[in-house]
């Protein structure tokens, strides 16, 4: 799982609204955009995360080979928990409900409930919820297949405001190491993904309308990714054996359209490195490194809930 820190550079014409000024809602931006990359929740938790693979596997052989399809924690109510530090710290869950195969792959709802914050600002974080139906699709884009969601709802909450809308996202090989053949030495594929995003924004404190925001040709752009040798190392869930894999990583929200105003961001070129952990099949830390700092994304918790859980 991937989701590093997106920059807020970017320049607004005069006139914008003067409490809509730009690091919280590009903040929020680029937590949709990051989380569309998402690797989805593992087993029910890391001291019997192998016998949750082996039930799975046990069941009727998948549909789809080489795809999230075929992974032991593609199960109704795994779950997954992650935090971020550095200028922009991020706490975020996901939860897949109600997996299901399809003829050329399977679907799944996603929800993922994050809080983002811009270090500088010392003000309250964003909060937001997302609702994703994702399909899998192993036929469509040839190795490691495609994943789309469409109309995803997105609710969310800064410091002023209130934003409500949908996003949608299509993407080539963005199912993070599912089904790729991790080892050390692998060159694996690089990923393509593109999304928009629609959305009004409220009067936190009255529930007035306010304006509109739409990016809608954002884009993440993942290059080759090369697999280190594997060593040990500390994570959140304890001592583990793990392989560094590295890539470029570019983030790109586009002309961000707020209301009649158009804002020019810069892309954020970042050069990630996963830990890859084969105990858990996860990644259980990513440092993300950009502009001479280096931040830390850690997989905090893995588990499995019912579905009578929220």
């Amino acid at each position: 799982m991937t989701v590093p820190p997106c920059r807020t550079d970017a320049r607004a014409k005069p006139g914008a609204p003067a409490r809509l000024r730009l690091p919280a809602l590009l903040l929020l931006l680029c937590g949709v955009l990051g989380a569309a990359r998402a690797q989805p929740a593992a087993p029910a938790s890391t001291d019997n995360a192998a016998a949750a693979v082996s039930a799975a596997l046990a069941e009727p052989p998948p549909a789809a080979p080489g795809t999230i399809c075929d992974t032991g924690w593609f199960r109704s109510g795994a779950r997954t928990q992650m935090e971020a530090d550095g200028d922009m710290p991020m706490s975020i869950t996901m939860t897949i409900r109600h997996p299901v195969r399809t003829e050329t792959g399977c679907s799944a709802w996603l929800t993922i409930h994050s809080k983002s914050a811009l270090a500088a600002m010392m003000g309250p974080p964003v909060v937001m919820d997302q609702v994703h139906h994702m399909n899998f699709d192993r036929a469509a884009g040839g190795t490691g297949g495609t994943v789309s969601s469409q109309r995803a709802t997105i609710n969310a909450r800064a410091r002023y405001t209130r934003l409500f809308g949908e996003a949608s996202f299509q993407g080539h090989g963005v199912l993070s190491y599912a089904g790729l053949a991790v080892r050390e030495g692998a060159v694996l594929p690089g990923e393509t993904l593109t999304s928009s995003l629609d959305l009004e924004i409220h009067s936190l404190a009255t529930d007035a309308f306010v304006t509109t925001i739409r990016a809608p040709s954002a884009s993440v752009t993942i290059g080759e990714r090369r697999v280190g040798r594997a060593r040990a190392i500390e994570t959140t869930l304890g001592r583990r054996e793990c392989m560094p894999i590295t890539y470029e990583k570019r983030n790109s929200l586009g002309p961000v359209l707020m209301g009649d105003e158009v804002i020019q961001t810069e892309p954020a070129v970042m050069e990630i490195t996963d830990w890859y952990c084969p105990t858990e099949s996860f990644v259980l830390r990513t440092e993300v490194r950009q502009k001479g700092k280096v931040e830390t994304i850690d997989t905090t918790a893995l588990g499995l809930l019912g579905d009578d859980q929220p």
